[in-house]
């Protein structure tokens, strides 16, 4: 039997994913398959996402301190909220393109 992960292996992990991640919506734009405003709003889903997984394996954590959970679940709101406001801007530049 393996043992579970550790957190912080877990949280080197989702890093190593994630910069792979943000690498492939780069070499995206720089080939020109997305707009500037594509390529942010698809990194800050990324963010998001990072925040979100790192959120839920802190409180999977009965070893992390409530005050590091607390700044974690923080910074999932905020990474949250520039996701959708880059969707906003994603959306709203997609119709003045229509347009």
């Amino acid at each position: 039997m393996t043992a579970r992960p550790t957190t912080a292996e877990l949280v080197h992990a989702g890093l190593r994913r994630c910069a792979a991640a943000r690498r492939q919506v780069t070499a995206r734009y720089d080939r020109g398959a997305l707009t500037a405003t594509e390529w942010a709003d698809a990194l800050a889903s990324l963010h998001a996402r990072w925040w979100a997984v790192l959120a839920r394996t802190a409180v999977a954590d009965h070893a992390i301190p409530l005050v590091y959970i607390a700044a974690v679940s923080d910074a999932e709101a905020s990474a949250r909220r520039s996701a959708a406001d880059w969707a906003c801007t994603a959306a709203a530049a997609a119709a003045t393109r229509v347009a």
